[in-house]
């Protein structure tokens, strides 16, 4: 079976809110609810030349990106990293992380409640 990089991509997703926190696993892009003032980090590890481009496209007002991080160990595949985000305002922002080499862009939809 060859492995294209859409199924290569992997989203790993945190969410951190009103004290709890659950953990989900992504292999594409996905929608995601979290609370108003709830963080949301978002982990891409990239497959090949190049990395997930920062900050990110963000159509809404609804999420403030606040940074990004390497995540190690590293791998031979290519770099991981993590975005980080706040829920400021209720409603809902489509977040797309374009990349700088051949990996799709990964497109997440993200409700603020």
């Amino acid at each position: 079976m060859k492995m294209t990089p859409s199924l290569l991509a992997v989203a790993a997703l945190t969410l951190i809110g009103c004290g709890d926190t659950t953990g989900l696993t992504n292999a594409q892009s996905g929608s995601y609810s979290i609370a108003l003032g709830g963080t949301l980090a978002i982990t891409l590890q990239t497959v090949g030349p190049g990395e997930y481009s920062s900050p990110p496209e963000i159509s809404g007002a609804s999420v403030l990106f606040t940074g990004v991080a390497e995540v190690g160990p590293a791998v031979p595949a290519g770099p991981t990293q993590a975005f980080s985000f706040v829920g400021v305002k209720r409603g809902r922002a489509i977040v797309t992380f374009g990349h700088t080499g051949a990996n799709i862009a990964v497109v997440d939809t993200i409700d603020v409640h």
